[in-house]
């Protein structure tokens, strides 16, 4: 009784009424096929997704000329046309057949076709010794579960988009020659019983939400809801038919989305090997179920985008699957068409097996939930339609999937130590021609980079060694550093004020035990990669691998000179933190600023200098009020991400008694810069005047070192003036200019300058 039903609704003629409707794992390949086929009548495989669709469209042209012998159009006007449709018809063998005829041959090639199906599916499953192409009608059918009925509308509704001819066929048919497109009457008539029965269950083919709907046009006159359903005319999205026939393309609708990468873009960075096989072990295992697999979703946290996506794009490339790139920003704006956008994700991930990887994901995981919504309704598309799904952020993430078949794993991708990044720089620079005076263990210390970034570094240190002439491209270690701070992160500069360092150590002037630190603090950074990656010291540590020194002394002693001095040394950015632009009066709001400020300073592999740090870094108080305990909540917080720091922290004070004591144990160095006695004064002296300065040979230095109790600072004011006066005047810089600079300086710090007590000098600066 069922083959009888069957023969009915498909028009099967006594030839066919051996056939049955074969259901496997694949539904897709839910075809008539021959109940039991001679093993000497089994057809080779196809070999190629074109000669499939040619033999579809054939039984679609015997389909139609057995449409127009049982039922021709009855206008006067269309059967004028007969000869003419007769003729496209026509197979070339010129013969006019019957009924029975082709009746029989409908089901000798529905036969055919059944039997290459199975043969190509078991040359693609390896069952066979060949290979065999990838045939879309199956592969859609299968992604979509399409029945045999569904799938000859499909192929009705891609006939015009290939040959136009199809169009006049189904114009004349329908009795209407401005009416190109099969309608819903048309292809029930073609494929469908005369059952009334079945023709109204046929009607829910074209439901909104049935999956043949998903690759046919709901818009326009394709959409027309005033139109009764028989009426409606049935076409293909674009982007099916591309599909159809074995190309992947983008939906127009996603262009301003996403971006789709076919062929593997020669990578230089990606995951580690050891990473790349587990996850490709874990694909591959939860992928061998086939269509009714559990989608994977890895969610790939860390700073290194664009070694995240190679990565991606190698595993997906060894997998067989394209990469649909979402930008969530873009996808989220407007909010109106992020259902829609979703579906057509959807649809693509499903039918093209294309590996879905959204950017951006940190701008929607906020702390008010805002997006949970769009973040729930995104999981459920996934789980419904997408085998692969990569996510990226910075953060690491967890979300709740449950009564999703989503199958979640998270991958950490942080930093690479100074021991991991020593072996990128060696690696990546056997590329390129370096100076024999770059040292990649240095700049591996100095610069908390990630792999992509070090290859920048490297492209960008050669293109500035070609701007300035080198021979072959060499790069110098004043290239690599310039070239370093390209990569690094610039929003810093936002939040503090970028100190251009140019002091160095001939021009610092300090006892020996002092100067013996601030060497030991730069050998600190140059020897961090050996130290805590060779070593193993890393291990140990889990907070407190960066530098925090604090400088304490007079005004002028040296404190801001030291951090320079250490900045050019180490060819690092020196940053000062304006107090007074992160101090608020708003409760939080402290933190916050802080934070940015460390987090930016992470990226910007930049010395942060906090000058007055007493300010910020004040004892802690009994709390007798609330402003007291949101202070000490302030101080615990930078206690806090003083020790996360992995740079260096230089915290410069007057008064050294008031900072907290819980900074003392966080301090790797504290260094006490003392007034400057006799010796280092004249030192001061000797080095305050450039080369370049037009200097009186008179200069007594041991009258000024002796005579003027100064700091630095107050040193460095007195030359300066004394060179303006010198200007003024027209003469070298003497000792009447410095006599009177002395005096104005003494009289701007409020201290008395008597002229008799700066014999003989004094009588050149004395009112006449």
């Amino acid at each position: 009784m069922k083959f009888k039903r069957l023969a009915r609704t498909f028009r099967l003629g006594a030839a066919e009424a051996d056939v049955i409707v074969e259901r496997d794992e694949a539904p897709a390949l839910q075809v008539i096929t021959p109940a039991a086929a001679p093993e000497s009548d089994l057809a080779p495989p196809y070999t190629s997704n074109h000669e499939h669709l040619a033999e579809e469209l054939q039984r679609l042209q015997l389909r139609l000329q057995l449409r127009l012998l049982e039922a021709p159009p009855g206008s006067s006007e269309l059967a004028l046309l007969d000869s003419e449709i007769h003729e496209l018809l026509d197979d070339g063998t010129g013969n006019e057949r019957t009924i029975s005829q082709l009746t029989s041959e409908i089901s000798h090639l529905e036969q055919r076709i059944s039997a290459r199906l199975k043969a190509s599916q078991g040359a693609t499953s390896g069952q066979s010794g060949g290979t065999a192409p990838r045939l879309m009608l199956p592969h859609v059918a299968s992604r979509l579960s399409l029945s045999g009925l569904e799938l000859s509308i499909l192929v009705a509704c891609l006939a015009p988009e290939l040959d136009s001819k199809y169009g006049r066929i189904y114009a004349y048919l329908q009795n209407d020659m401005s009416d190109r497109r099969p309608s819903v009457e048309l292809v029930l008539d073609l494929f469908a019983g005369t059952a009334e029965e079945e023709r109204l269950a046929a009607r829910l083919l074209f439901e909104g939400d049935a999956p043949l709907m998903k690759l046919l046009e709901r818009r326009g006159e394709y959409g027309d809801s005033l139109s009764p359903l028989l009426a409606r005319p049935l076409k293909l999205e674009d982007w099916a038919v591309s599909l159809l026939l074995g190309y992947e393309v983008l939906d127009e609708r996603l262009r301003e989305t996403a971006e789709l990468c076919l062929v593997p873009l020669p990578a230089q960075t990606g995951f580690p090997p050891e990473l790349a096989q587990k996850l490709l072990r874990f694909v591959q295992h939860y992928s061998s179920g086939g269509a009714r697999s559990p989608g994977s979703l890895l969610y790939c946290s860390g700073p290194d985008e664009a070694a995240k996506r190679s990565g991606i794009r190698r595993v997906c490339s060894q997998l067989g699957y394209s990469v649909l790139t979402v930008d969530i920003a873009k996808l989220l704006h407007p909010e109106a068409e992020f259902s829609g956008r979703l579906r057509l994700l959807g649809r693509h991930a499903m039918l093209a097996q294309a590996a879905l990887l959204f950017t951006g994901f940190d701008s929607i995981v906020t702390g008010d939930d805002r997006y949970s919504l769009q973040i729930r309704l995104l999981m459920e598309m996934l789980a419904a339609c997408a085998p692969l799904t990569f996510i990226l952020g910075e953060a690491p993430w967890g979300v709740s999937l449950t009564g999703l078949p989503l199958q979640f794993m998270q991958l950490d991708l942080p930093f690479p130590d100074a021991a991991a990044r020593k072996t990128i720089w060696s690696d990546f620079s056997r590329e390129y021609w370096l100076s024999p005076e770059v040292d990649l263990e240095e700049l591996s210390g100095s610069f908390r980079f990630t792999a992509s970034q070090i290859r920048g570094a490297l492209n960008a240190g050669e293109s500035l060694a070609w701007w300035r002439g080198s021979p072959e491209g060499e790069m110098s270690a004043s290239d690599l550093y310039q070239a370093c701070y390209f990569q690094s992160s610039r929003r810093i500069q936002t939040l503090a004020d970028k100190i251009q360092a140019m002091y160095t150590w001939d021009m610092l002037v300090l006892p020996g035990e002092q100067l013996n630190q601030l060497k030991e603090i730069c050998r600190q950074v140059k020897y961090r990669a050996l130290v805590y990656g060779e070593w193993g010291f890393a291990g140990r540590l889990s907070l407190g691998k960066g530098l925090n020194i604090l400088f304490s002394g007079p005004p002028g002693s040296g404190k801001t000179m030291a951090a320079e001095v250490i900045a050019t040394e180490l060819s690092l950015e020196l940053y000062k933190i304006d107090v007074s632009q992160i101090v608020s009066k708003y409760v939080g709001e402290t933190e916050k600023n802080l934070s940015r400020i460390f987090d930016e300073a992470e990226t910007s592999n930049a010395i942060l200098f906090f000058d007055e740090a007493d300010a910020l870094f004040g004892k802690r108080s009994e709390v007798k009020d609330a402003h007291d305990r949101y202070a000490n909540v302030e101080i615990s917080y930078l206690l806090q991400k003083m020790e996360e720091y992995t740079g260096i922290v230089i915290l410069a004070t007057n008064l050294n008694q008031n900072l907290d004591d819980a900074f003392a144990r966080r301090l790797h160095f504290k260094l006490e810069f003392p007034f400057p006695e006799k010796p280092q004064r004249e030192l001061i002296w000797r080095g305050m005047f450039p080369a370049g300065a037009p200097l009186d040979p008179g200069i007594d230095y041991d009258f000024m070192a002796e005579k003027f109790m100064l700091a630095g600072g107050n040193i460095k004011n007195i030359a300066l003036n004394a060179a303006f006066y010198a200007a003024h005047e027209g003469c070298p810089i003497g000792m009447k200019q410095i006599m009177l600079a002395a005096k104005r300086e003494y009289l701007k710090l409020g201290r008395t300058f008597l002229q008799s007590d700066y014999a003989p000098y004094h009588t050149l600066i004395e009112v006449k």
